[in-house]
């Protein structure tokens, strides 16, 4: 399922804080949920929502292969955390881009 796909990129690189992702799996190094022709990529149509899961999935478990357990760690913040627009793509497709504070009526929150 979708959502289960989502729980993967989730467990490789938890994209919630800095810390999460330092705290993500950095031992898997091979997790495929879907497989994806390489050829598919140039396509003009570009990739569909499922292949981009997987296509994060795949980055994350290429860092692990790469690094041992704390470099992997500290790649992946370096490449995600720190670069706003992978952190942002990564976010909405983790659910984790939207504020809980922005649902509450600014008349509750206390006066700082």
């Amino acid at each position: 399922s979708k959502q289960g796909m989502k729980l993967c990129v989730k467990l490789v690189n938890d994209i919630s804080s800095i810390k999460a992702t330092l705290q993500s799996n950095h031992t898997l190094t091979d997790l495929s949920v879907k497989y994806i022709p390489a050829y598919y990529y140039r396509s003009i149509e570009g990739p569909n929502p499922d292949d981009e899961i997987q296509r994060q999935i795949n980055m994350a478990v290429d860092i692990n292969k790469r690094h041992a357990r704390i470099a992997a760690g500290k790649e992946k913040v370096i490449l995600t955390q720190l670069h706003s627009g992978k952190r942002a793509e990564l976010a909405a497709l983790q659910g984790v881009d939207h504020s809980v504070y922005g649902e509450i009526d600014p008349l509750h929150l206390p006066e700082v």
